[in-house]
Parts: C-alpha cells; sequence; structure tokens
C-alpha cells in the first residue's frame, strides 16, 4: 500500500458506531474534515411511509435558522433513503460526552444553559407543529467544542412506524400516550424534556425544590403536566431562585448570630445587684447620724415642726446640687447622641465588609477568621468612641449592641427584600400611623 492509498483508506474509514433511535450516528474524517452520517435501522427504514418522512423533515428542518437545529440531506439508493449525510462538526451525544467527562455537570450554566437551549429550540419547534417527542441522551448530540446542544431527527415526522420500534430502549424518555400509538402534543414533549433533565442530575441528585416540578411534569396524564416547555423552564428557574434567596437569607442570619453573639461574648459580664425599694421614713437617712438616733442640725428632742423645718432646709439645699445635677445630665445626653451617630456610621462601614452580595458564598474557613475579626475591630471601635465621648463602659455597650443589631437586621433586608418570608408583608405596609401608634404606646411603657 503506497501513502496515497494510505490516505485515502484513512478518510474513508468509519469511526465507531453510536445507536440512535433511529440508526448509527458515526463520523468520517474527510479532506481534514468531519463528515457526520446516521444509517437508518432495517426495520425502521423498511417502512413503506420511512423514505417520505425523511425527505419531509429534511425541507421543514433546512428552514429552522436556530444553531441548536442540525440540517442534513438524505442520502438515497435503489430501496429509498437509507441514511442522511450531516452538516459539518465534530458531535457527539450528550451521553458520550457524560461518560467521558462526568465532571462537566459541575461547570458553572453548564446544566441550565443546556436546559435553555433545548427548550428555546423545542418551543420553537413545537409553534411550527414539530415534536421532538425523545430526549433520551443518545438522541440528544452536542458539539465537542463547546458542549453546546444539538437535535437531529424529530419523532413527530415519524408517527407511522410502530412507535414500540422506534423507541426501542429509549422508552424512558417517551410519553406513555406517544407509546400507545397517540400523536401527542407539547405536553408530551414537556414529559421526555423533564426525564432528561432528571437524567442530568443523576449524578448529582436531583435538588429537593425541584423533585415536585419533574413529577408534575412527567404525570401520567398530559392534562396534569405543564402546558409547554417554556413554562416548565419559568417553574424551575422560580424555584432555582427562590433556592438561592432562601441560601443567602440563611447565610445572612448566621452571620449576623455569629458577629452579635460574638460582640456580647467579649463584653464583661455585669455583677448581678438585687434591687431591694426602700422603706419611706419621715426623717431622711442622711440626717440621721452614725448611731442611728441624733438629728443633724436639731436636737434629739425636737418636735415634729423642729423636724419639718429641718427637713424642708436640707431639701432646698439639695435643690441647688439638683440644678448642677440636671446640667451633667444634659451634657451626658449629649455626650450619648454623639457616640451614637458615630458609632452607627463606624459599624455601618464595618458590617457591609461582609454584608453584601459578593461574599454570601464565603467558605466555612473564611466566614469564621471575617466574623471573628469583624466582631473585634466593633469591640475596639465602640471602647475609643466610648472614651472619646467621656460615656462610661456600661452604657456605651448597651448603646453599641442595639446599633449592631438594628444595622445587621436592615443589611440582611436589603440582601431578601422578602426577608426570607419572615417578616410578613401586612406587617412591611402596616399604615405609618399605625406604626407611630405602636412606637408610643411601647414608649409609654
Amino acid at each position: 500500500m503506497n501513502f496515497e492509498e494510505l490516505l485515502e483508506t484513512r478518510d474513508k474509514r468509519k469511526t465507531t458506531k453510536v445507536r440512535m433511535p433511529y440508526g448509527f450516528y458515526y463520523k468520517r474524517l474527510i479532506d481534514g474534515k468531519y463528515s457526520n452520517f446516521v444509517e437508518f435501522h432495517d426495520e425502521v427504514s423498511d417502512h413503506v411511509t420511512f423514505s417520505n418522512s425523511v425527505r419531509t423533515e429534511a425541507e421543514a428542518v433546512n428552514k429552522i435558522t436556530d444553531r441548536h437545529q442540525l440540517h442534513f440531506t438524505p442520502n438515497e439508493g435503489d430501496g429509498g433513503v437509507y441514511a442522511i449525510a450531516i452538516e459539518v462538526g465534530n458531535f457527539m451525544t450528550i451521553g458520550d460526552l457524560l461518560n467521558e467527562n462526568p465532571a462537566i455537570v459541575a461547570r458553572k450554566d453548564f446544566v441550565n444553559q443546556t436546559i435553555s437551549d433545548l427548550v428555546t429550540l423545542t418551543s420553537l419547534l413545537n409553534g411550527s407543529g414539530i415534536l421532538h417527542l425523545c430526549f433520551a441522551p443518545n438522541n440528544v448530540l452536542v458539539r465537542k467544542s463547546d458542549a453546546t446542544v444539538r437535535l437531529l431527527c424529530h419523532g413527530s415526522f415519524y408517527r407511522r412506524i410502530d412507535q414500540d420500534v422506534l423507541w426501542e430502549g429509549v422508552e424512558t424518555y417517551v410519553a406513555p400516550e406517544v407509546l400507545a400509538g397517540a400523536p401527542g402534543d407539547a405536553r408530551s414533549d414537556v414529559y421526555a424534556l423533564a426525564k432528561f433533565i432528571a437524567w442530568l442530575y443523576q449524578s448529582s441528585g436531583l435538588p429537593l425544590e425541584l423533585k415536585s416540578v419533574i413529577a408534575k411534569a412527567t404525570a401520567e396524564k398530559p392534562e396534569a403536566r405543564y402546558g409547554s416547555v417554556d413554562e416548565l423552564w419559568k417553574v424551575l428557574q422560580n424555584r432555582q431562585s427562590a433556592r438561592r434567596t432562601a441560601v443567602t437569607g440563611i447565610a445572612a442570619i448566621v452571620i449576623a448570630l455569629a458577629i452579635v453573639g460574638g460582640y456580647f461574648y467579649m463584653l464583661p459580664s455585669p455583677d448581678d445587684v438585687e434591687f431591694v425599694k426602700p422603706v419611706t421614713e419621715p426623717i431622711p437617712d442622711d440626717m440621721l447620724s452614725e448611731d442611728g438616733e441624733l438629728l443633724y442640725d436639731i436636737g434629739a428632742d425636737a418636735d415634729s415642726a423642729a423636724i419639718a423645718e429641718a427637713v424642708a432646709r436640707r431639701d432646698h439645699f439639695n435643690d441647688s446640687i439638683g440644678a448642677g445635677g440636671r446640667r451633667m445630665k444634659e451634657y451626658e445626653a449629649k455626650a450619648e447622641q454623639i457616640f451614637r451617630k458615630r458609632f452607627t456610621k463606624a459599624a455601618d462601614e464595618i458590617l457591609s465588609k461582609i454584608y453584601n452580595n459578593d461574599k454570601m458564598n464565603l467558605t466555612e474557613k473564611d466566614f469564621l477568621v471575617r466574623s471573628k475579626a469583624m466582631t473585634e475591630e466593633l469591640a475596639k471601635k465602640e471602647a475609643e468612641l466610648a472614651k472619646e465621648a467621656n460615656l462610661g463602659n456600661e452604657r456605651s455597650q448597651h448603646i453599641a449592641s442595639e446599633i449592631i443589631d438594628q444595622i445587621t437586621n436592615k443589611k440582611m433586608k436589603e440582601l431578601d427584600k422578602d426577608y426570607m418570608g419572615l417578616n410578613p408583608k401586612a406587617e412591611e405596609e402596616k399604615p405609618a400611623s399605625a406604626t407611630s401608634a405602636t412606637t408610643d404606646k411601647k414608649e409609654k411603657k
């Protein structure tokens, strides 16, 4: 065999054949390009209407411009159409793709993009009265370079063929009414696509929030399913979106509990003091001597009038001191106001470092490191600002804890507008007057 004969043999040799419902799919490498063919099964191609069905489909799909639809040309022989030549490209079944590279399902957006592309094309086909009817892993092709899906032969063109013969081996992916010989409708494609989606998730397990969706889509009776693949896809997206929102909300709550809990943990524990209400006495304690018998400024035998006069003098003296005490309270209130304002701003900046969409998917290790650092930073800032405002530790720590709690609640609501349903909308939509009245009532208490 010379070199030219070797090249010719190489170009004409067939690669491994892959069984599809209609026939065997294989590729030839000719002049550096893959030529794709499907040789139809004898039990399918022998049907008297088969050749006409292939020609009709070729004419119909060649008008479809969606890139996920493969076009083909019938190969004619003495007995009619025996094969089809598919457009140029390196394709393989999605079943073979996952066998060779099962990790691809973990690639970002692979599953969702695959489903989305199939929904788009199937919806287009259904609008033209075409049903695919079977999304079995060996009846969905992908382009090897980017793993994007492609569809070839569509089941609705071959309804006159015995369906048990046509779908032998892939019956699981075909709606019951189709197998029973009924023509089927868009809900038949809903069933078949839902079976394919369940197959996509089989390695990792179908998410809990999608199980009820797949169950409805694959109901035995067509009327119990979703009306179209678009409706199925919309419900799937809503369920996935709800799950992401829940995860984000739960992460926010966990972080909030860790930060606030960690902050309180760092605070010193105050000693418990039992309060005993003093008994009212006619003579103030500060006018009694150390032995509790003699009165300051008056004699021991003073009558009630003398006692009353002495008490009045003492009250007048205390009132004078009280004026200075009121001014001191005003200073303390001003210092507290300044502390609240400055600590609120500082705490908001610190908590914003982790309460944002980019930080909600932290690993456990990163979460522990960040929450600890944030707790320490909040405590340090509280002590620093309390000292500058000349505010006592016990009061500043109490105010700081209130502020941290308010800010974390606010930021969790901003991350999840529905607040995970924990705050009913009825509460959120209360009139301002009702909210104000409730607040006033609490203040009076």
